[in-house]
């Protein structure tokens, strides 16, 4: 009998969207050996923050995407990082639950993915009604990294709540799927057994890195001229885009190099309003673009740039979906982000680090990475590719997660 699969995860999509596709990506794997898999997404991208599909007087509506079942649970809109975007988690939490209980099959299995931990607090339930499995997947250390970035008071009665379901889920999940390996320790300090954590990085699917046009014809379509650095993500607190800014300003009288920044969040107003007020003319801000069209995005670029916020939770519990993108896309990394992500691209020589919120810092790697020789910056490029193929291939790393199922 076929083992039904399902992941509960606000924020997973389809390639035709902008966001992250590991879920999906794990599905069409699971689904090439013999799992069927549903996901249980948003009908409101992240990036977009708008809806994406109209369940109209539904609760949800269901997608088939090549093999996998998409369940689009209804869910409020935020624009903002306020209370709407706190209504709208437990508005999918609830309703994502109910959903799983409308469906004619019981799963085997259940994931939960957080960081929305009421997501994963309804897989469990779920789970539990079901007589399923239960997986919570840890992406973020919330509230940890709320706290660390100091969003939050650690007195506050929301993050009361929050460690509360961190406590309670990290008893309860048969297992526990962490992306960061310094994610581990933290979990052995809660009290959990080192032999229900399982690590299961972020990465990226080789395949979906096979461009559709030449370096030329993709630098004419976004319009690509100097030696260009392009950023790809989330607008949000924790990835401290102003850090890009500052280096913008540092390198304002060389003419032969520009910053990109594609994607959207609630940082974003500011930081363009900020953008105008330093009278910036080599950086540009761009909308998020299909998971589908990053390849050639990247392939247009001559570096990537990753950033984040000097916070504790960053060094040992993080790992950027973006930076795999970067190193299957073959292109340098610029990484000024703290701990271990910093510490794999210098490991691997695939780019240059600088301190996490130093512009200045950033200013002069992006002088000396340009500098380079076209060569001597393909090799980087080359050495993050077979990094990815090596160790951060989804193909491969499905087979950690079958061992889970079975």
């Amino acid at each position: 009998m076929t083992k039904e699969i399902w992941f509960i995860n606000q924020y997973a999509v389809t390639p035709d969207l902008p966001g992250g596709t590991r879920h999906y990506d794990f599905g069409v794997e699971l689904s090439k050996a013999g799992y069927s898999v549903r996901i249980f997404a948003a009908t409101v991208n992240l990036a977009l923050r708008r809806q994406i599909r109209d369940p109209g007087e539904k609760l949800w509506i269901e997608e088939p995407v090549d093999s996998v079942l998409f369940e689009w649970v209804r869910t409020g809109v935020h624009r903002q990082n306020d209370w709407r975007r706190a209504l709208g988690m437990f508005n999918f939490s609830w309703n994502a639950f109910h959903t799983g209980l409308r469906q004619d099959v019981r799963p085997h299995l259940i994931v939960g993915s957080s960081p929305q931990p009421l997501a994963a607090l309804a897989a469990y339930c779920l789970a539990r009604r079901l007589g399923s499995r239960f997986i919570l997947e840890v992406r973020d250390l919330w509230p940890q990294v709320l706290i660390d970035m100091k969003a939050v008071s650690a007195a506050h009665p929301a993050v009361w709540m929050l460690r509360w379901i961190e406590r309670f889920l990290y008893r309860h999940a048969d297992n526990i799927i962490v992306l960061a390996r310094g994610s581990v320790a933290y979990l052995r300090k809660k009290g959990v057994p080192g032999e229900r954590i399982s690590y299961i990085p972020n990465s990226a699917h080789p395949k979906h890195y096979t461009t559709r046009r030449t370096r030329e014809e993709a630098r004419l379509l976004y319009g690509f001229r100097r030696f260009t650095v392009i950023y790809t993500g989330a607008h949000g607190p924790a990835n401290a885009l102003h850090t890009i800014l500052e280096a913008a300003v540092e390198v304002s009288n060389e003419p032969g190099i520009e910053f990109v920044l594609v994607g959207d969040g609630p940082t974003k107003p500011g930081l363009q309003a900020q953008a105008r007020k330093m009278g910036l003319n080599n950086l540009r801000f761009e909308e998020p673009v299909p998971k589908s069209d990053i390849p050639d995005l990247l392939f247009a670029a001559d570096a990537a740039v990753i950033t984040l916020k000097d916070a504790q939770a960053f060094y040992y519990a993080v790992s950027p979906n973006k930076l795999f993108d970067y190193l299957a896309a073959g292109k340098p990394v610029l990484c000024a982000a703290p701990g271990n992500v910093a510490t794999m691209v210098e490991l691997h020589g695939c780019g240059v680090t600088a301190p996490a919120e130093d512009g200045k810092a950033l200013a002069s790697r992006v002088r000396s990475l340009a500098a380079l020789p076209e060569e001597k910056r393909c090799q980087m490029g080359a050495r993050g590719q077979w990094l990815v193929y090596s160790q951060f291939s989804r193909p491969k790393l499905i087979e950690k997660l079958i061992e889970l199922i079975e």
